[in-house]
């Protein structure tokens, strides 16, 4: 996979500056890099707004056409993306532990690091294209009050990083993930992205629109969807909008 980085000062969103490019005429082609130094009115999940002070971050969009992947299994191209992002803060803070929250946050201990937000455009049963966005809080030291459990590779690891290495090293696994994606790999791509599930077959508590249980986590379907055991062995799946994970 190569990837072709273009750096802008300021924009509300990478993934809408992306988006805007799309649908004006302008195909930036796969692999386009959209980074952006000040990111004011970044996005997550839902309704989850992405808080990033003013060129102390990493926050860039990807641009794929990942045309081999059925749609009904887009969740892959989130488990890939998801390692990529874990493996290169790996690197990046080798005796830090990364694991994998739900779908696809990446977290140390229980401070998120970094978030992703994967928008796709698919054509009947065909994908069309993905711009996946991706915040890294790189250097940032203090984050508003009301923000669930944020930290930065700075506070993790008592020490600044150039936001540059660790856009390189987000690429070059991201893009390698992605290639193994691309030639089929799903079995090696689960059994990875299992190993560094946060709560994997750990008693964990959440909270559903009914009730606050605790059960294990057993695996992710294969359209994403959390696999949950409680206590009288009986699972249940629920999705991205349907359970959150609660954490101390």
């Amino acid at each position: 996979m190569r990837f072709s980085i273009h750096y802008i000062d300021k924009t509300d969103s990478t993934n809408r500056a992306l988006w805007r490019m799309i649908d004006t005429g302008s195909d930036p082609g796969e692999g386009r890099v959209l980074q952006a130094g000040n990111q004011t009115a970044g996005r997550g999940l839902g309704n989850n707004r992405w808080i990033s002070d003013p060129n102390q971050n990493l926050t860039a969009s990807i641009l794929l056409k990942p045309i081999f992947l059925p749609p009904a299994r887009q969740f892959f191209l989130n488990k890939s993306v998801a390692l990529g992002i874990r493996n290169a803060l790996s690197e990046l803070c080798p005796d830090k532990v990364f694991k994998i929250k739900w779908p696809n946050d990446i977290y140390a201990g229980n401070k998120k690091i970094a978030g992703t937000l994967i928008e796709n455009r698919i054509m009947g049963q065909t994908y069309e294209l993905s711009i996946v966005g991706i915040g890294i809080n790189v250097n940032q030291i203090d984050f508003p009050a009301d923000l669930p459990n944020p930290s930065s590779l700075a506070l993790l690891c008592s020490k600044k990083f150039m936001v540059s290495e660790c856009l390189g090293l987000l690429l070059q696994h991201t893009g390698r993930q992605y290639d193994r994606l691309t030639k089929g790999h799903h079995t090696e791509l689960d059994d990875e992205y299992i190993r560094h599930l946060m709560g994997y077959k750990k008693r964990m508590r959440f909270k559903t629109d009914e009730d606050i249980i605790e059960a294990f986590i057993t695996g992710v379907d294969e359209y994403g969807k959390m696999i949950l055991e409680r206590g009288n062995g009986n699972t249940e799946s629920f999705g991205m909008k349907e359970i959150q994970m609660l954490l101390d």
